[in-house]
């Protein structure tokens, strides 16, 4: 991976495929990097080329109010200068680099670098920004990706080595079926740390570390799932019994209704309600039909939770609690069941009265 000069070491991440070691990083011996501070998942836009740094910086996830935080760094077991390389990647295992890329006060042709704190061995990055690629120049940006990789990887070989006609075809290739499969919607940060070689040039490279995801706010998986009503809080353990949910914005292929029962943080037990695309009204509001509960055969209720859990991340809502009631024994005849013993018991303590 080393290139020879310090300038080009600046890029070596452009090799596509990272390698991420299985090691606990806790019980490392020798320098490695931890995140301290992940940036936050929501709530950020990213922009386009043509509107500029008018849309705010990219914060850290315990940010408030009152008190900015930002993606934070730390080497451990290491003390001395350090250089910090921060790049797009992608959510895949492994990762790999983002058509996508960081901008802002330190970063240069989609890297942005930065120095740690020679006191605490951090690297705080408080003026970070994602500039969004279009789909439609997605693939000629990950094809430059790719050429770059190539010519760092083949630079330091004795002998020259071109890109020959059929290495550019099969690179634009591989940048053609990517840009396909890639979601321009959400990035992940890699922080790549180098420190000096005897010569003073950064050049030795730690495994780099990778943040978790960052969601574009115009991306439709980047609103926060949210139940605002049901008009049923309670059902037959049978199941199949129709409820209207309200919600905050839902994408029609990518959400669940989850119904869920939990003893002291364990799972016991979890469904899900029945429906399709087409009972998913505007975005806002979902028919379906309830899951039946493993134990049919109850006497008394349940009481179980449900929630709105999004298919591509795994992201869920708020939990509304839900009343299962025995399957011989819907809530009508249960309450009315209630109801008449209270009446006889009424009439009972009347008898009494009048026989005394």
């Amino acid at each position: 991976m080393m290139c020879g000069t310090a300038n080009k070491m600046d890029l070596c991440c452009s090799i596509q495929v990272m390698n991420f070691s299985e090691v606990d990083p806790e019980i490392r011996l020798g320098p490695y990097v931890k995140i301290t501070e992940q940036p936050r998942q929501r709530g950020f836009r990213f922009r386009y080329g043509c509107e500029g740094p008018t849309h705010g910086v990219l914060q850290g996830v315990s940010s408030e109010k009152n008190r900015k935080t930002y993606p934070t760094i730390k080497i451990f077991n290491y003390e001395g200068p350090a250089k910090i390389i921060v790049q797009c990647v992608t959510t895949d295992e492994p990762p790999l680099l983002h058509a996508d890329s960081v901008v802002g006060k330190q970063c240069e042709n989609g890297v942005c670098v930065g120095y740690v704190n020679p006191d605490n061995m951090t690297a705080s990055f408080p003026n970070l920004g994602i500039l969004h690629v279009p789909r439609r120049i997605a693939m000629d940006v990950l094809e430059e990706q790719l050429i770059q990789g190539w010519m760092k990887e083949n630079c330091g070989l004795l002998e020259s080595k071109e890109l020959t006609r059929e290495d550019r075809q099969s690179i634009r290739k591989a940048a053609e079926q990517r840009a396909k499969k890639m979601d321009l919607s959400v990035v992940r940060l890699m922080f790549t740390a180098y420190l000096p070689d005897e010569n003073g040039h950064f050049t030795r490279m730690l495994e780099p570390v990778v943040s978790g995801p960052i969601y574009d706010s115009k991306a439709p998986n980047a609103s926060n799932l949210n139940i605002l009503r049901m008009d049923k809080t309670s059902g037959s353990v049978a199941g199949g019994e129709e409820v209207f949910l309200l919600c905050d914005k839902v994408q029609k292929d990518d959400i669940q209704v989850r119904f869920y029962q939990e003893n002291e943080n364990e799972l016991l037990w979890e469904g899900f309600g029945k429906f399709g695309p087409t009972d998913v009204h505007r975005q806002y509001a979902i028919v379906f039909k309830t899951p039946k509960y493993f134990d049919i055969y109850i006497n008394n209720p349940v009481s179980v939770y449900v929630q709105l859990r999004r298919r591509s991340d795994g992201e869920t809502s708020n939990a509304k609690p839900f009343l299962y009631y025995p399957q011989k024994q819907d809530k009508g005849v249960w309450m009315g069941r209630r109801r008449m013993k209270f009446f006889q018991g009424k009439r009972l303590t009347a008898s009494n009265q009048t026989i005394q």
